[in-house]
């Protein structure tokens, strides 16, 4: 019997593993332990996602709410709270130290300023021109700290004729603004209406995308600001305007009607810069169909046993297939086919044809489109421990997606899930200005934290 020989692929599974496997976060150095963030978001998730990103790398990270609680703890589904958090602030939490603090009250402006001499990165989502009403802005707040990054995250930005709008910063306002979200959701049949088809219309993104997106590319800003800061000392004002961060991700839309002044038109879950590449049903929900070269494409059909009736073999180029027409009439044919199966069957025909179908190794790719409670038992991302419960010692066991990326040195880690409104108050306090019970006491009497 000839010896067993282990693919090259387990191999290098097996090292990468011992170097950057998640449950061995807790042994290593964390790459932001050296920084003070101070995070005044408000009403946003944007901000405390950025925040979320830079405290899950070791920053110690200062949430400030007003004292009754930010408005972002009440954002939970059905309402539902715990203890004084919603399900969503669960989340966002992670990591950061909770204090309350007035900043509509002048001496909870003038302990910010203590702080601030303090800190490294402030994170703001006030309407833009509320921190200079305070006498708090980048302006007064760099005279004090020079070093200070102040990253602003806004619907309107800090600069523009709508800039001055006194809006706070909304997930749907600004996926509506960013264009995204007028090409998605499904086609409108031609010489149909909304009345008749009142389900195609523009769809938002189930999460709070923008919100996601804007404060991922502020987190990015702030740390290219302190390798600058390294480099010079200086620090810097960050202005991110979420419908333009979220309008980054717009891929080649912006381009065509730029380029030909065509405008792209909800398509349901098509593509016409692709083929073969949407969702279609089966017995049991659905998959995705991925066939990004004509070979892929062809074995696709193949696969399903259509090669000789469609006379695959006379297909040259997938060029016609990206014209609407096209697709649309495509796929009015694939759907029947694919609901005479279930997701996990089409998959295990995908992979069968690989090995001996009429073109094999090449072979579509099949997805399985599942629920969120697939996705937490799916073996391979509890194996990558982005769903191990993170045992908070407030809330108890909480379930949050975590260990976004793997890294050998210096990986991210979520410490702890939350913390209650003002939960910090006597430790920062404490830490930063010496402020014991009595001074607490007084300062809350006063309605300053």
């Amino acid at each position: 019997m000839a010896d067993y020989k282990r693919a090259k692929w387990a191999a290098w599974a097996d090292n990468i593993r011992s170097l950057d496997d998640p449950a061995h976060n807790f042994e290593k150095p964390e790459a932001l332990d050296d920084l003070v963030v101070i995070d005044l978001s408000s009403r946003s998730m944007a901000g405390c996602f950025c925040s979320s990103m830079l405290a899950e790398l070791g920053a110690e990270t200062i949430r400030i709410e007003p004292p009754g609680g930010d408005l972002v703890r009440t954002y939970s589904p059905n309402g539902i709270m715990v203890k004084d958090t919603g399900l969503a602030y669960l989340q966002e939490g992670r990591n950061k130290y909770h204090i309350t603090l007035n900043l509509e009250a002048e001496e909870g402006r003038d302990i910010l300023k203590s702080l601030v001499a303090q800190a490294d990165v402030l994170i703001e989502t006030y309407p833009a021109g509320t921190m200079d009403k305070w006498g708090i802005g980048y302006e007064a707040l760099s005279e004090i700290n020079p070093r200070l990054i102040f990253a602003s995250i806004s619907t309107f930005g800090q600069f523009g004729p709508e800039s001055k709008r006194k809006q706070y910063d909304y997930d749907n306002v600004s996926q509506a603004r960013s264009s995204i979200q007028y090409a998605t959701g499904e086609v409108l049949p031609e010489g149909k209406t909304v009345k008749d088809v009142p389900y195609a219309v523009p769809t938002k993104a189930g999460p709070w995308i923008a919100w996601a997106v804007s404060g991922t590319f502020a987190a990015m800003g702030i740390l290219a600001a302190l390798y600058h800061r390294d480099m010079t000392g200086e620090g810097q004002a960050l202005d991110v305007s979420t419908p333009e961060a979220y309008g980054r991700l717009n891929d080649y839309q912006l381009m065509w009607y730029g380029e030909a002044g065509v405008i792209n038109e909800r398509f349901g879950s098509l593509d016409t810069a692709l083929w073969l590449y949407g969702f279609y049903p089966t017995k049991d929900g659905g998959v995705f169909l991925g066939g990004l070269r004509l070979e892929m494409w062809k074995a696709f059909v193949d696969m399903m046993g259509k090669y000789d009736e469609w006379k695959a073999e006379e297909w040259t180029t997938l060029a016609p297939f990206m014209k609407k027409d096209w697709q649309l009439k495509y796929q009015a044919m694939i759907d029947p086919l694919t609901a005479q199966y279930t997701s996990e069957e089409l998959t295990k025909k995908s992979v069968e044809y690989a090995k001996s179908g009429r073109l094999a190794p090449i072979t579509p790719v099949v997805a399985e489109i599942v629920s969120p409670w697939k996705a937490m038992q799916d073996e391979n991302w509890l194996d990558r421990g982005m769903f191990t419960p993170v045992q908070d010692p407030v809330y108890g066991s909480v379930l949050c997606a975590q260990a976004q990326w793997k890294a050998t040195e210096t990986p991210p880690r979520t410490k702890w899930a939350c913390r209650p409104i003002g939960y910090d108050n006597g430790f920062i306090y404490l830490k930063y200005f010496g402020y014991g019970p009595v001074k607490l006491k007084e300062l809350g009497g006063k309605g300053v934290i």
